[in-house]
């Protein structure tokens, strides 16, 4: 999980950029977590452990911050010096706000008024930044601490503040005249933000008349409360009622909660919890169908309005993604990957010992993952082991920054649960973890370093403006490094349990990243193309088109409610044309693992190019340049030959009597 997106002024809701020369969010941009990658828009719930056995954690039995090494929490002194720092920059806020708001009506009036207008709003936007992450992270670390968030709180009306006064930045852009635009563009003046204004150009046949914009902008949160309403039911006022766990105790379920059980060894259990889990969605299929329906049906008009083809180049329009990306995407995992993971399913029912295998029985490790527990230090010196593939520079900038305190590392009383990388231009990334020593903690400390090191490379490179980087290129850093690191610990270790369970781990992260968001990616697609031809989306049509769906991306596993219900869940489908990203994400980062472990210096020297890059060119430029051209099947097909070897040896090694040791020892545990 990762909150890296910089650069731009927080809202108390997930926000727009305030300066929306790009249709791209950066570091900085919102308090909401990106969704895990298992799909389904699901976060753990606080205190929750990921841990079977252990489903809630005992606040009372852990540390203070207090109590912790300050050498092992993490350094926010270059964004303040202290909180009397912070709180001396938020009283000074408002007057700087006002400074910046004074250039309004002055873009007209040539190149030199850009660039000062544009240099006044980013160099505000640099102290914003700070000020606003900054109270996050202290938030974060005690959620219970009252003066935390009374700070944030006060971060928050300034946001909402700047949003209110800056906000005439880009329509008084987009109202230049296509001259006034092109000598801006082509001036010395405008240089440093060519691109950005070269963008709005390209936008500009998609850009209404005045009357028009501000007619869609005050709809703009009509238009959003399917979404919102969709959050309410699903967050606030659905109830899942009770389960039994695996030790005979009653417990309520949570979606946390669930996810824990669905990982559990007992069936009954993970049968009883997914029918509690799924009835409140049935029991409301209407309600979420409407919902659902009315998010399509303004999508569908907004991207009418504009002029754009449909609602799905709409949205890929903003970051100059070809609808042809989308489609071989999705083309590409249908054809090549859907009969390796009906092998896949094959195996995992073997393993289970049974007759069918059902939606709850796809979550469950096939193989005990190894049960030494780590220092925070030794997960460290494993993480900079199996990154060494991305050479000397890359390792010992990394080893810097957890020198340097980049990590707030151990779990305390208050303190925000999971772990993200985060941080503001002009300071070092930092990365919140709650350590407790596992080897899914070592991955996850690799992946936020992931994100940690692109930011930190592209904000070393680039100015402000460009140093943010879109979401179509957010999830391969981090990506890359979990791939390397697992390729790395398979070269480390001859225990056949453990190379399965390595191998486990891949192939549930590809079938969760890729398959399944390709399912998702392409639901989306012909819900969206049904309402555009005059088509209804009705509960049943709904249902039945995600569970055909469901059973061509995963073969041999049957079909019940609570599968085909599960369209009416996922809030990813409100911000719609949003998840193919992570399935062509982790397809890249496959790509470029092994072209760094394969081609040595000449990829590394493309790879670090590319973090460094920023969001100085659009995502696709970028990602040719590394060596990665999305506009052909050639890196999906790698990333599909990828999962097809590791089912392969899974295969191998079952056949070999891998299975059976691993229900003993999973049975011993």
């Amino acid at each position: 999980m990762s909150r890296r997106y910089r650069g731009t002024v927080l809202c108390s809701k997930p926000v727009r950029l305030l300066f929306r020369l790009r249709s791209t969010r950066t570091r900085g941009t919102t308090m909401s977590h990106v969704v895990k990658r298992d799909g389904y828009g699901t976060l753990p719930d606080q205190n929750v452990s990921t841990r079977k056995g252990n489903l809630v954690t005992d606040q009372s039995a852990l540390r203070l911050r207090s109590d912790i090494p300050v050498e092992e929490t993490w350094d926010l002194s270059q964004m303040f010096a202290d909180d009397t720092a912070w709180t001396a920059a938020a009283e000074a806020a408002p007057a700087e706000i006002e400074s910046v708001a004074a250039y309004r009506g002055t873009l007209s009036n040539g190149p030199a008024a850009i660039r000062s207008a544009l240099d006044a709003y980013y160099g505000l936007q640099e102290k914003l930044g700070k000020l606003i992450v900054f109270a996050a992270l202290r938030k974060d670390e005690d959620q219970t601490n009252p003066e935390g968030l009374a700070r944030f709180d006060k971060a928050i009306q300034i946001s909402v503040l700047a949003g209110e006064k800056l906000s005439w930045v880009t329509p008084e852009l987009v109202a230049l005249s296509s001259e006034q635009m092109a000598t801006a563009i082509a001036s010395e003046e405008c240089l440093p933000y060519r691109f950005q204004l070269e963008d709005i150009e390209r936008g500009r046949a998609h850009v209404r008349s005045e009357e028009v914009e501000t007619v869609l902008a005050q709809l703009s949160e009509v238009l959003g409360a399917p979404g919102d309403a969709m959050s309410a039911l699903d967050n606030a006022d659905i109830d899942y009622g009770t389960v039994t766990d695996e030790d005979g105790n009653e417990i309520h379920l949570t979606k946390g909660r669930y996810a824990v059980i669905q990982e559990g060894r007992d069936r009954e259990v993970r049968a009883a919890a997914s029918e509690a889990f799924h009835k409140p969605y049935l029991g409301h299929t209407y309600t979420f169908a409407s919902l659902f329906a009315n998010n399509v049906k303004g999508d569908v008009a907004g991207a009418r309005i504009r002029g754009h083809e449909s609602a799905r180049a709409a949205a890929l329009f903003a970051n100059n993604i070809p609808v042809s990306v989308y489609d071989t995407l999705v083309q590409t995992v249908r054809e090549q990957a859907t009969p390796v993971v009906g092998r896949y399913l094959d195996l995992r029912k073997r393993a289970l010992g049974l007759d069918e295998l059902r939606s709850y029985d796809t979550r469950v490790p096939l193989a005990p993952e190894s049960k030494v527990t780590y220092s925070f230090q030794q997960g460290v010196d494993i993480v900079l082991d199996g990154l060494g593939a991305l050479g000397e520079q890359y390792v010992s900038d990394l080893r810097d920054g957890f020198g340097s305190r980049w990590v707030d590392v151990h779990e305390t009383k208050g303190k925000r649960s999971g772990a993200y990388s985060w941080g503001a231009y002009g300071a070092p990334p930092v990365m919140l973890m709650n350590w407790n020593g596992t080897l899914n903690d070592v991955f996850t400390l690799a992946h936020e370093a992931g994100h940690s090191m692109h930011s930190f490379y592209a904000e070393g490179t680039q100015p402000i403006q460009y140093a943010g980087y879109s979401i179509f290129l957010a999830e391969i850093a981090s990506t890359v490094n979990e791939v390397l690191l697992n390729w790395h610990l398979l070269g480390q270790t001859d225990d056949p349990v453990q190379r399965f369970a390595l191998l486990n781990r891949f192939a549930d992260t590809w079938l969760g990243t890729v398959s399944r968001q390709t399912l998702f990616a392409e639901f989306e697609q012909i819900t969206h193309e049904m309402v555009e031809q005059g088509g209804a989306l009705v509960p049943d049509a709904l249902s039945e088109l995600y569970g055909e769906l469901y059973a061509t991306y995963n073969p041999g596993v049957e079909i019940d409610e609570g599968i085909t219900i599960t369209w009416a869940r996922i809030p990813h489908f409100y911000n719609a044309f949003y998840v193919y990203q992570y399935a062509t994400g982790m397809s890249s980062a496959i790509n470029l693992a092994a072209a760094v472990r394969d081609e040595g210096e000449p990829a590394r020297k493309r790879y670090l190019e590319m973090l460094a890059a920023g969001g100085s060119d659009y995502p696709m430029n970028v990602l040719k340049r590394a060596g990665v051209d999305l506009e052909t099947a050639a890196p999906i097909e790698r990333g599909v030959a990828e999962f097809d070897a590791v089912i392969t040896e899974m295969e191998a090694l079952a056949d070999q009597g891998v299975l059976e040791q691993a229900a003993a020892q999973l049975a011993a545990n």
